[in-house]
């Protein structure tokens, strides 16, 4: 099982948005997360980087 974290990359920082995402979807123009609890974390933002290999997700808030 692939499950990945989900980084907003700032400026000068990043900060955690959501862990063990197992489904990404876009919905309105946002992107939802959804962990493998159901848990589901809503983001304005557009991704930068998805790494499969390392578990990552890299967004940019808009």
């Amino acid at each position: 099982m692939c499950l990945s974290t989900v980084y907003a990359q700032g400026e000068d920082k990043r900060e955690q948005i959501a862990r063990n995402v197992a489904t990404v979807k876009m919905r309105d123009g946002k992107l939802v997360f959804t962990d493998i609890m159901g848990v589901t974390t809503v983001v304005d933002a557009d991704i930068e980087t998805i790494d499969l290999m390392e578990n990552f997700i890299f967004i940019r808030r808009r």
